[in-house]
């Protein structure tokens, strides 16, 4: 196990490959909260349904679709779904990475997997329009793994990626749980708190593997 933090960074292991959180890790995952014309309870709204409620977590596990999603929050809202899901694939359109945290991807020499809790719409629109499949394989989302455990998802990834050691694969991840868990399966784990950290952090120890400039 790998107990990685500002402190023991020159302790990480040979890395193989890096998985990815995607939400407040590569990308702010307020996305879906852009304001809805008319509608000014869609924010609260959303975080209530689909932040930590029963309606998110089914979406997550690709029990729900997004369609039946707007149709839901169509529903509480009293505007036809059809509304509701075309908002939210707009709000989709929208996600932009972390400048730094991009450059920073661009620069690792070695495979890159995204390991996310995210949704079908996650898959359909944000992967595209991000052209995310360019700079990561694989792109491992939860609804089509039909489980919500980061660390399931990183064994998926390592699987896919042909890989044996978790201890090859590093996650950086922004949550402190999701970090503890894959370290506690013998993962090597950097929690991310912030762009400039992340860069001034793993730069120097990953700079065996980054590209030459």
């Amino acid at each position: 196990m790998t107990e990685l933090d500002p402190a023991g960074l020159a302790d990480l292991p040979a890395v193989e490959a890096v998985l990815w959180d995607f939400g407040d890790t590569l990308a702010d995952e307020r996305w879906m909260l852009a304001p809805m014309a008319g509608q000014p309870a869609w924010p609260d709204l959303y975080l209530a349904r689909c932040g930590e409620g029963e309606l998110g977590s089914l979406w997550n596990r690709g029990l729900k679709t997004a369609r039946e999603v707007a149709a839901a929050l169509g529903a509480e809202l009293g505007v036809d779904g059809a509304l509701v899901f075309e908002h939210m694939q707009a709000c989709s359109r929208q996600v932009r990475l972390y400048p730094r945290v991009a450059a920073f991807v661009d620069a690792l020499a070695i495979p890159q997997a995204i390991v996310t809790v995210n949704c079908d719409i996650f898959s359909d629109v944000v992967v595209p329009a991000l052209d995310l499949a360019s700079r990561f394989s694989p792109v491992v989302a939860s609804w089509e793994a039909g489980i919500e455990d980061k660390a399931d998802l990183c064994d998926l990834a390592m699987a896919k990626l042909g890989l044996s050691d978790r201890a090859d694969c590093l996650l950086i991840d922004n949550r402190a749980d999701n970090v503890a868990s894959w370290r506690a399966r013998g993962g090597s784990a950097y929690r991310f708190v912030g762009e400039q950290a992340l860069v001034e952090q793993l730069s120097p120890t990953l700079q065996p593997i980054l590209r030459a400039p």
